[in-house]
């Protein structure tokens, strides 16, 4: 290797002249070290010049020790061809030694705080993003000895999509793999458990369930009540909603006493006592109990309690309905909920006979599901209910990123809370968590959720608006609560075909939908529909379907109605 030169560096406005003069020699020998007819007519700023005999330096930065390139961090205002200059090397090297450099879109799309190669070399760590939970972007994230496996690292919970920003989700917009021409990983869409198809059984189970949820407290409505004794038939497992427990973990059935012993005493379902409920887990008193009851202090006094009650009435199994475990936005919640309530789970399957039944009901939310830890519950339980109602409500309002294509961003569109392509994205997130589907029976519901228009005159389409931030939205004649309508009040409203009232079913959502009242609006499930909808999961291998609630479906002979039948709706629009 030859002999490098003493050199310093252009300044703006230096001429060949001030040069030499900094280099401490004459104009002559200046030139002799630096030749070339046109060198000082092609002067640039942070150029080296020679101040010596001998070459100029090669001031490119060079590879690490260990393999890796030499990095650099791109700073707010800076593009290619103004790094390359800062470093002796040319926009031709940059396309070049970034090829496999996370998020490398080229130099026409340079972002800022991107971490690249100015040298050839293995890649660098990509740049932390601040609120990044999946990814390799996650604050303090080690580099993986295979580069190749850098999108796996820091997974989302249930096996959910991770984007390029290092969030979690489960739609398209999290889902969707959407490669560079670079070629490059991380560069935009989904990079880690990408899809939203959903992961069936390869076989279908060995009996598709017919599970309804019985309101225990239905006596207490002016009207469309029902005995434990008039459930329809058809039904393979009714769940008895709800027995109640006791701060001391005793199972408590007073408030529902006489029910329950007429439940306790039917044929042709099996009889399944269901505990908890969103009131029950989150109220005042009873929030605490499903959280205590389920620790190592209190575990086995419960599942006592639990599996006395399933031999002393001689019933076919249990049902649990904590809402939710390990959830942030519910005061008291635990990082080990879900932990404990596994735990639980086990030790009550270790309390009953293998012919009882032990399920539990799991939130159609990654939010609220990923408390869970779902696949090592599957197991333990002979079906999951999978709450696919309630994907929207009231609750939407003002919650901005609740729905996809509000243009208001604030979660106030007509949605229906059993949209069928959600109730799919689901699906594929639950069992892509690790899930079978014969394990799964998928909700349906026997009710609608009602809002208060915001224009009588934009009832259909996804951007049709409805009022809050509370529902003023016209209750049920019998059940009396704004927000919510029972099936058998909708199709009570259809059937009596008054004026102004228009039902139809849309065909994007596969939900029915009404609007009454005058401004109100309801999506609910026509018994037609959950017919169809119990074809499509048998089709695609779940273990059933599960209804809340049997007794919200229709009016009993002879408690009015107006003569309508279950599935007897107009479909008319005006």
């Amino acid at each position: 290797m030859g002999q490098t030169c003493s050199y310093i560096f252009v300044q703006p406005g230096d001429s060949c002249g001030a040069l030499a003069s900094r280099c401490g020699i004459s104009g002559a020998q200046f030139t002799q070290y630096n030749p070339g007819s046109d060198f000082c007519s092609r002067l640039m700023p942070k150029q080296p010049v020679c101040c010596s005999e001998g070459a100029l330096p090669d001031l490119k930065p060079k590879q690490n020790a260990d393999g890796t390139c030499a990095s650099y961090v791109v700073q707010p205002g800076e593009y290619c061809s103004l790094v390359a200059e800062n470093h002796y090397i040319s926009v031709t090297d940059i396309e070049a030694y970034n090829g496999k450099t996370w998020g490398w879109n080229g130099c026409a799309s340079l972002p800022q705080y991107a971490n690249i190669c100015l040298s050839p070399g293995d890649p660098p760590m990509p740049s932390a993003i601040e609120n990044a939970v999946c990814g390799p972007q996650v604050s303090g994230t080690a580099r993986p000895s295979d580069w190749s496996q850098i999108q796996s690292l820091n997974p989302c919970p249930l096996n959910a999509c991770c984007n390029t920003w290092g969030q979690c989700g489960i739609t398209p917009e999290f889902c969707t793999r959407s490669p560079s021409s670079t070629g490059a990983p991380g560069t935009t869409g989904c990079i880690s458990n990408c899809g939203t198809k959903i992961a069936s059984s390869p076989s279908p189970p060995a009996q598709f369930l017919k599970v309804g949820y019985f309101e225990a407290f239905n006596a207490e409505r002016p009207c469309l009540n029902m005995r434990a004794d008039q459930i329809p038939s058809g039904y393979t497992h009714i769940h008895f909603s709800f027995g109640g427990v006791t701060p001391d973990f005793a199972v408590d059935l007073s408030a529902h006493q006489a029910e329950f012993e007429l439940f306790a005493k039917q044929t042709g379902f099996k009889r399944v006592l269901a505990f908890g409920g969103w009131s029950f887990s989150t109220g005042g008193d009873s929030a605490p109990i499903f959280r205590d009851g389920v620790t190592n202090a209190n575990r086995l006094a419960f599942a006592r309690s639990v599996a006395a009650v399933v031999q002393q009435y001689n019933l076919d199994g249990v049902d649990f309905d904590w809402e939710y475990p390990g959830s942030a936005d519910i005061p008291g919640s635990s990082p080990q909920d879900g932990a404990n309530y596994l735990a639980f789970l086990k030790m009550v399957r270790s309390l009953l006979p293998t012919n009882k039944t032990i399920s539990l009901a799991a939130p159609a939310s990654f939010w609220y599901l990923q408390g869970f830890p779902i696949a090592d519950m599957a197991p333990v339980l002979d079906y999951i209910v999978y709450m696919t109602y309630d994907l929207h409500g009231q609750w939407d309002y003002d919650s901005r990123g609740s729905q996809d294509g509000c243009p208001s961003g604030r979660g106030d569109c007509l949605r229906s809370h059993v949209n069928l392509t959600e109730t799919n994205y689901a699906l594929a997130m639950l069992t892509k968590a690790g899930v079978p589907s014969t394990k799964v029976v998928v909700g349906l519901a026997s009710y609608g959720r009602s809002f208060k228009m915001a224009s009588p005159t934009c009832r259909r389409g996804p951007t049709c608006r409805y009022q809050g931030p509370d529902s003023a939205a016209s209750p049920g004649r019998c059940t009396g609560s704004r927000g919510i309508i029972a099936q058998a009040e909708i199709e009570e409203i259809i059937g009596a075909r008054q004026p102004g009232v228009y039902s139809w079913h849309d065909e994007a959502s596969d939900s029915d939908m009404v609007q009454y009242d005058t401004d109100s609006w309801a999506a609910y499930m026509s018994e037609g529909t959950k017919v169809s909808r119990r074809a499509l999961y048998q089709g695609l291998n779940f273990g059933g379907s599960a209804e809340w609630a049997v007794d919200l479906a229709a009016f009993l002979p002879g408690e009015g109605g107006n003569g309508v039948g279950v599935g007897d709706v107009c479909d008319a629009d005006g």
